[in-house]
Parts: C-alpha cells; sequence; structure tokens
C-alpha cells in the first residue's frame, strides 16, 4: 500500500475519509468519493478487507464510482442469498468497478459473475461453444468481455488480449450462424471476417466486418438461393445488434462486401471472385489482406480463400502499391481535416496512428507478400515480426513499431472500456486524461504523475511510428 492509499486507510478507521487524497489521486468529485469510500468501509463484507480494495479503487478511472458500485455489488450479494462478496479471493474486482461503467453495471444485475473474477489474474473466458440463442449469446458475451477486462486490469499481458476478444467474437458468431439458419431455414453460407476481427485483433467495441460467400446447391436457382441466403444475412445482423436490456451482441458491418453498400449481401464464391477479377480495386486487395474463416462450410471458405489469393498476393512486384497506399492515407487525412475533426487526437486515423503502422505494413505485405509466405497474415504484429526475420524492415524499427502499435491498441481499448463507444478519440480534457491513464496501468499515487508520463509516452509513440510511416511510406524517393 502506498502512501497516498495508507493515508486515506488511516482516515477511514477514524471514520473521516480525506477528499484532498482522493482529488490527488485524480477523482474527478472528490467529496462524493469520500462518501462513497466512508459507506464502503462500513459494509460488513468490506470492513475487513481495505488494505485490498482501497489501493486498488485509488489507482482506478474513477475511485468513488468504484467504491459505490463495489458497496453496491456486496449488498446484492446478500440479498441475493450469494453469500459475502469475496474481494480478498477476486482482488481485481475493485479495479474493474472503478474503471468500467458499463461492465460495473453488468456486474450488479448479474452479481454472480464476480466469481468469474477469482484469482490475483482470472482465468480467461471460457473456450466452450457460444449457447445457440440470440438471448444466451448476449450474456455470453458480456460475460466473456468482463473475464478479459479483468485480465487486461490484472496486469496479464495486453498483447494477448486482441486475441482473446477475437475468439470470443468467432465463438459468438460460430452460434449466430446456426441461429440464423433454425430462424430461416437457409443452408449456411461461409462467413469470412475482415478488418480487425480478421486478424485477430479485436476491441472492446469494435465492428466486426462481415463478408459471405457460398456454393449454390446442385439444382437450385441461382437468384433465389442468393435471395434466400441474403435474407439469412440480415436476420442474423439485426438479432446480433438489437438493443436489449442486456446490451447487444455485436454492430456487424457488411460494407466490405463485393460493390460495397449497392452489391447483394452475400454471393457465390464464383460471383465473388468475378467481381475482384474484373473490378478489384488496390483497396480491395489491402482489405482482403485480413480475410480469415470464421463459420459455415469450410469448402467454400477453403474455395474463396484460395480463389483470391493470386488477387492480393501478386507475384510481381507492383512499385505502384506504395502509391496507391500513400495517396489513400493521404486522402482519408485531408477528408478528416475538411469535415473540422480535429484529427491530431485520433489514435486511429491521426499522424502517428494506428492506420500509420497498419498502413505501413499493408503496403509491404502487398509489394513483396506474393514471393514471401510468412507474409500473408492479417495480425499487424506477426506481420511486422515476419518484415523483421526477412530483413524488410530493420529488427529494430520492426520492434518499434510494435511496441508502439501496441500502446495505440491499449489506448483505444481504454477508451472503449469505460462505455462500450466506438471512439478513438484521445481526450483533450485533463481529467479524462487522468482517467485514461489509469485505465492503462499507469499507477503512480498522483493522478497528475500518472497524466504526465501518459502525455509524454503519447508524444513519444506518435513521434515514432510517423517517423517511420514518411520514411516508408509518404516519401516519394524525391
Amino acid at each position: 500500500m502506498d502512501a497516498l492509499a495508507a493515508q486515506l486507510a488511516e482516515g477511514l478507521a477514524r471514520g473521516r475519509p480525506d477528499a484532498d487524497l482522493l482529488a490527488r489521486a485524480g477523482d474527478p468529485d472528490p467529496q462524493a468519493a469520500a462518501n462513497a469510500f466512508a459507506r464502503a468501509a462500513r459494509d460488513p463484507d468490506l470492513t475487513g478487507c481495505q488494505e485490498v480494495w482501497v489501493p486498488a479503487l485509488l489507482h482506478a478511472a474513477r475511485p468513488g464510482f468504484g467504491a459505490q458500485c463495489l458497496t453496491e455489488l456486496a449488498e446484492a450479494m446478500r440479498s441475493s442469498n450469494g453469500g459475502p462478496l469475496d474481494v480478498a479471493g477476486a482482488p481485481v474486482l475493485p479495479a474493474l468497478l472503478g474503471s468500467s461503467n458499463f461492465l460495473a453495471r453488468q456486474l450488479l444485475r448479474h452479481p454472480n459473475w464476480a466469481a468469474d473474477l477469482a484469482g490475483e489474474i482470472p482465468a480467461p473466458a471460457t473456450s466452450d461453444a457460444a449457447p445457440r440463442d440470440w438471448e444466451g449469446l448476449r450474456i455470453f458475451k458480456y460475460r466473456g468481455l468482463l473475464r478479459i477486462a479483468a485480465r487486461d486490469l490484472a496486469g496479464r499481458p495486453f498483447s494477448e488480449s486482441p486475441g482473446e476478444l477475437s475468439e470470443l467474437a468467432d465463438r459468438c458468431l460460430v452460434a449466430a450462424l446456426d441461429c440464423a439458419v433454425d430462424e430461416t431455414g437457409v443452408s449456411a453460407p461461409a462467413l469470412l471476417a475482415l478488418g480487425k476481427l480478421g486478424g485477430h485483433e479485436l476491441n472492446f467495441s469494435s465492428d466486426v466486418d462481415l463478408l459471405f460467400v457460398y456454393e449454390p446447391p446442385e439444382g437450385a436457382d441461382d437468384l433465389e438461393h442468393n435471395h434466400a441466403v441474403a435474407r439469412l444475412v440480415r436476420e442474423l445482423k439485426r438479432q446480433l445488434e438489437v438493443p436489449t436490456s442486456d446490451g447487444f451482441t455485436y454492430r456487424v458491418d457488411l460494407d466490405l462486401r463485393p460493390e460495397g453498400r449497392s452489391g447483394t449481401v452475400a454471393n457465390s464464391v464464383e460471383a465473388a471472385l468475378a467481381y475482384y477479377e474484373t473490378f478489384g480495386a488496390e483497396w480491395e486487395r489491402q482489405m482482403l489482406l485480413r480475410l480469415r474463416p470464421v463459420a459455415g462450410p469450410q469448402a467454400s471458405a477453403r474455395a474463396f480463400c484460395a480463389g483470391i489469393r493470386p488477387f492480393v498476393y501478386r507475384r510481381s512486384i507492383d512499385p505502384r502499391v506504395l502509391d496507391e497506399v500513400r495517396a489513400m492515407k493521404t486522402r482519408i487525412e485531408e477528408e478528416r481535416r475538411g469535415a473540422g475533426r480535429d484529427i491530431e487526437v485520433e489514435l486511429k486515423e491521426g499522424p502517428g496512428g494506428i492506420r500509420d503502422v497498419e498502413f505501413l505494413v499493408q503496403s509491404l505485405q502487398l509489394f513483396v507478400g506474393g514471393r514471401e509466405a510468412t507474409l500473408r497474415t492479417g495480425n499487424v504484429r506477426e506481420a511486422l515480426a515476419a518484415l523483421g526475420k526477412l530483413g524488410l524492415l530493420p529488427e529494430d524499427t520492426a520492434a518499434a513499431l510494435s511496441a508502439a502499435y501496441l500502446w495505440l491498441r491499449r489506448a483505444e481499448h481504454a477508451l472503449q472500456l469505460s462505455e462500450e463507444q466506438q471512439t478513438a478519440r484521445f481526450p483533450r480534457e485533463p481529467a479524462a486524461q487522468t482517467a485514461l491513464a489509469r485505465r492503462m496501468g499507469y499507477v503512480d499515487p498522483e493522478g497528475q504523475q500518472a497524466r504526465s508520463r501518459l502525455l509524454d509516452d503519447w508524444t513519444s509513440v506518435r513521434s515514432e511510428v510517423r517517423h517511420h510511416f514518411d520514411a516508408l511510406v509518404l516519401s516519394d524517393g524525391q
């Protein structure tokens, strides 16, 4: 227990917690926080384990809110005959309650889920198949998110988090496809992932970018079967996105399909391959780097993946690749600025952000991936490691970019951890910056110290990324 926490614990023992100490820790409403800590200290299930929850809450984004939720959770456990709340057995629980508003609400709605968080680092989300019903899927997803967030906050290497989130989504999508088949009576198409899900790099609040292809049954009318599969896909999307008292499952983005929003929501393997062969654009090659089968008939998925490979990974080196990627990134930044957006605080699309790393890596994958099979991965950090081993990037550059990318992704996760909102905007407000620092694991006793270190790292990471992006992608060699 650090000095700040020890002083607060002494005040709690006298029944007079010091609001100034909570202000120094970074709480946005220190007097209300002091009252919440005092109430928690009087709770029969919390009074004997203050050495666990007091320092944990002080290092959280919202100490007072976490203390309030901790008390309410202890009361909910007693009223549901769930027994006493075992904070000592689940030491990450206070940090979770003080860091994630939406997961705190889920815990108060389902107090028995607190048992999932036992241990210094809670066990991974279950590897069991997701339930084959829509309501059960939502519960399954949030219970999985709870464990993954708790493991992040407990100190499990963050590099494992995007993969765990992606595996959770995979299991949900397998069950969702089964549900849609049950409801529509249509045979399942192959469900393939793109974007972050395709690269095993999902966020807490990512869309899932999906592509559906199928092999028409023998003797079936092509148009009728296409309409039937489209009906299945729309039902799947509707049910995954519908908001309920339990939340929602996933937002589904189908816009990366052939012909985008104007195209049919599913295509036969033959029709999809014909589209890319005839009309495929450079940005679609880049997009398909992250293609990955998830659910449905494996034969259809394999046929499409094998057929699309020559389009994505060309044997000949095309010098126009870098020009295309450079133009796309420049256009994105100019469009965002033209729309009045403050892209200097955009973790994803701003200079030195996530997209810079992704575009740098993907341009090299497109450039030489036809000759180097180890580059054929949708995962950015795996690709960076391969680029370093092949000597296409200096190994220290690849390592620096990988570390910077991981920091940026952790910041993005931490922003979305609060309310499951789809945001990548680095906050300008000091209080919000302090809260972000806490969610990212900056455990300095003083909130101002945590915020200062966060800002230093933010500046350093952006500079590192943009330096390499300028040198390898934006530079035209002149």
